[in-house]
């Protein structure tokens, strides 16, 4: 309902049963009901709601039972195997424990309780007693025989000639007859399965079931209730339809996949996520992973998509933790297709039949990744953040002191010295996030509101690799001297503002003039985090081919906050002046463009060049670096052809760079390539920026961001992808000038370099130990081990 992966599941309701919610009396009974099931099976509130609704589709005539019929055709997808008669029988059977000839709702969950979530000893007396026909206790030889038939693989003959000896052997008491006893301690082991230790041990003799073994007890729990097993010889293929929609997790055996005849990907049971099909729970498209081919025999848990659905909306735990980890691996999967077809239709690799066909098939990648953007913000809570008491407050006492009458002490604190403020409130690690939304990503002026996924995911950010809380502003004030008033007014509640996405040259005022304000640190990240990493890229670069930035020509494309930023950023490194070309929609700013002649104020009139260059291709003659903030696939092959030798480029623009970095690899063998994709070497994000930025920045109770604390910040990036870690497999060279975001040494490099600064240059209330301060951080970033 929510992404149009499927029809909508019915709401939750006991009406079949008599609960309906048209009474006092039936909302009571309701209750008593759900309390009573609550307490006597091992399953959550919201798996008994999708059981209810489950039941309620499959129920006939009967109002508040299941018959024979339809009990089956209840079991059949929670992979409990009812395919014969013999066997739904012997369940029905076991779950009619007042023996009435029907299956009422309680009796069907405490069976299922049993059958799903019970423990080995229950699991088995369950299995035993669905195959004890005449209930007096034992199993016969008949009966122990249909159980083996049962349990086994179809068409499995190790079973059948072993079956005389396991009787035998189970039969302790040699009385011709195997009790719960005999059963229970020859064949339950700590799996707590019967099947799988039959099946997978003593039968078959095979490898155990690693499917499961990466999985969280919540989502294991969603597999067990809902998942039916299969099985593949080498060489079958996974049959599609529409009506079979399901998420495929290997318990044993691999898969192969190909579209067009080119393998994609492969899947094997022992991989940290063995999962296939996950595309199904987000679009109709069951075929987009191509042909599915068994390469050895394979062992598979299914779950149908028309069966989990009814969890995601009642926000089951399991189901969402599922959902989360099947959207992440389907992302990352397409991602990768999406390279791979990218090279085989410009590499020319792709037969000319085959290019419609691929470029249809990205298409299709690009629509799923879109829906999966939307269902992430809305598995769970809705969003990406939420508030969580740091303090215990489940006390009439505790909340006492949290607020009235005690809060008044912290206040009067306060009130008589401000600095304590860092003391007795989150201000000493709360970053406030503040937007009016007038340039979002490559969105642009998208409003405040709007913007607001964007400033949630900063925070995030913040929180995740500075150990920064955030609160998210969107201020909706396109003036700039309005909403530089707002931001200033509510600069109290933070420890450091970071400005994001508001568009140029508005930014160029806003930001020094809500730092001249306040006395908290502040930044436009969309500024200055792009510059400080690219110029560390740059720095790295040009050591690896022995230029001096001195003597380098630049070219820039893209005259926004960040791309004019980078230009200023880089001059201020040591580039001059005289070798830097600006260039946006209009082709390089000279000092003869009619814009900058009519207007001498106009920014861009810093970087006016007197070259006879007037397009991009004309700049980039002789270039030995571009950085482009532009749009993506704005340069061509033929002009990083014209570039010096060993160019450098930075090719920024998002979602698609100005040149694919599979494309400019072909085009020049000795071009060293950065990018903001996370999938190519050399990923130039500023997330390996700002959190530590702001971390040190805080820490250190730093008046302002100023220019040194910035140069800090590059320098220790820098040196940070020259050096050796041994957490660290990449060596300093062209695929390895940045170090990656998520290298847990940026936080104790950059934060205490940016607190050293801020000391140095006197905007530091605190003076930091610097040593202990970097250690401290290390600890924190698990970089020290015992």
């Amino acid at each position: 309902r929510r992404w149009g992966a499927a029809s909508a599941a019915p709401a939750f309701s006991f009406h079949a049963r008599g609960y309906g919610r048209d009474s006092s009396e039936k909302q009571t009974e309701r209750w008593s009901a759900m309390q009573e099931l609550l307490t006597s099976s091992s399953f959550r509130l919201s798996e008994i709601q999708a059981l209810s609704v489950q039941f309620e589709r499959r129920q006939g005539d009967s109002n508040d039972s299941l018959n024979r019929a339809e009990f089956k055709r209840f079991l059949t997808p929670l992979g409990i195997d009812v395919s014969s008669e013999a066997a739904a029988a012997r369940y029905f059977d076991a779950f009619d424990t007042d023996k009435n000839g029907e299956i009422s709702f309680k009796e069907l969950v405490c069976g299922l309780s049993l059958a799903l979530k019970g423990t080995a000893d229950e699991k088995a007396l369950l299995q035993f007693s669905a195959f004890d026909t005449d209930h007096d206790g034992a199993l016969s030889k008949p009966e122990f025989m249909e159980l083996i038939r049962a349990v086994s693989p179809p068409g499995s003959s190790v079973a059948e000639a072993m079956a005389d000896h396991m009787f035998d052997v189970l039969d302790t008491n040699r009385d011709g007859e195997i009790s719960f006893p005999e059963f229970k301690k020859a064949l339950v082991n700590s799996m707590g399965s019967l099947t799988r230790t039959l099946q997978l041990k003593d039968f078959e003799n095979q490898e155990g079931c690693w499917g499961v073994t990466h999985l969280s007890e919540d989502e294991r729990s969603v597999v067990e209730l809902l998942g039916t097993r299969l099985l593949l010889g080498k060489g079958d293929t996974l049959a599609h339809s529409e009506q079979s929609r399901a998420i495929y997790i290997l318990e044993r055996g691999a898969l192969d996949v190909s579209f067009l005849g080119k393998p994609l990907l492969s899947v094997t049971a022992k991989e940290e996520e063995p999962f296939l099909g996950e595309v199904s729970l987000f679009s109709h498209l069951r075929s987009l992973y191509g042909e599915v081919k068994a390469a050895q025999d394979t062992s598979l848990l299914a779950i149908r998509v028309s069966d989990i659905l009814p969890l995601v909306l009642h926000d089951h735990p399991g189901t969402c933790k599922l959902m989360e980890r099947l959207g992440g691996l389907m992302f990352n999967r397409l991602k990768n297709i999406e390279t791979q077809i990218q090279e085989r239709l410009h590499g020319g690799e792709a037969d000319p039949a085959d290019c419609e066909a691929l470029t249809s098939y990205l298409t299709d990648i690009q629509k799923l990744l879109a829906t999966w953007a939307l269902a992430y913000h809305t598995v769970g809570h809705n969003g990406k953040l939420e508030v969580v008491p740091s303090k215990k407050v489940g006390t009439a006492a505790d909340l006492s002191v949290a607020y009235s009458p005690g809060v008044a002490e912290p206040c009067i604190a306060i009130k008589h010295n401000p600095e304590l403020a860092y003391d007795y409130t989150s201000k000493g690690h709360l970053v406030g996030v503040v937007s009016n939304g007038t340039a979002v990503l490559g969105l642009g002026n998208i409003g405040a509101l709007a913007s607001k996924p964007v400033m949630e995911g900063k925070a995030v950010l913040f929180k995740q690799f500075g150990g920064l809380d955030s609160f998210d502003v969107e201020v909706d004030e396109s003036d700039p001297q309005k909403f530089i008033d707002t931001v200033v007014a509510i600069s109290p509640t933070f420890g450091g503002i970071n400005i994001e996405d508001v568009k140029a040259p508005e930014c160029f005022f806003v930001e020094p003039e809500v730092q001249r304000r306040v006395d908290i640190p502040v930044m436009h990240d969309d500024q200055h985090g792009t510059a400080i990493i690219a110029g560390a890229g740059l720095l790295n670069a040009l050591e690896l081919v022995g230029k001096r930035i001195e003597d380098v020509k630049i070219v820039v494309s893209g005259c926004g906050a960040a791309g004019f930023t980078c230009l200023r950023y880089f001059h201020t490194l040591g580039a001059s002046k005289k070798n830097m070309f600006a260039c946006d929609i209009d082709g390089v700013v000279h000092a003869g463009r009619a814009d900058i002649v009519a207007d001498p104020g106009n920014y861009l009139a810093e970087f006016a060049t007197t070259s006879s260059a007037r397009t991009l291709e004309e700049a980039l003659e002789g270039a030995d670096v571009f950085a482009g903030l532009s749009v993506g696939g704005l340069l061509k092959p033929e002009m990083l052809l014209s570039m010096a030798k060993d160019p450098l480029v930075f090719a920024m623009a998002n979602p698609a760079p100005e040149i694919s970095y599979p494309l400019a690899k072909r085009t020049r063998v000795d071009v060293i390539m950065g990018t903001g994709r996370s999938d190519y070497p050399n990923q130039l994000n500023n997330v390996s920026a700002f959190p530590f930025i702001f971390r040190g920045a805080i820490d250190a109770r730093a008046t302002e961001i100023n220019a040194e604390m910035k140069m800090a910040t590059t320098r220790a990036i820098a040196a940070l992808a020259r050096e050796r870690h041994p957490d660290v497999q990449l060596a300093f060279g062209r695929d390895y000038i940045i170090p990656k975001p998520f290298d847990k040494r940026l936080l104790s490099a950059i934060a205490p370099a940016v607190a050293q600064a801020a000391v140095e240059t006197g905007v530091a209330r605190l003076n930091l130990d610097i040593d202990r301060y970097r250690f401290a951080l290390q600890q924190e970033s698990g970089l020290w081990r015992t």
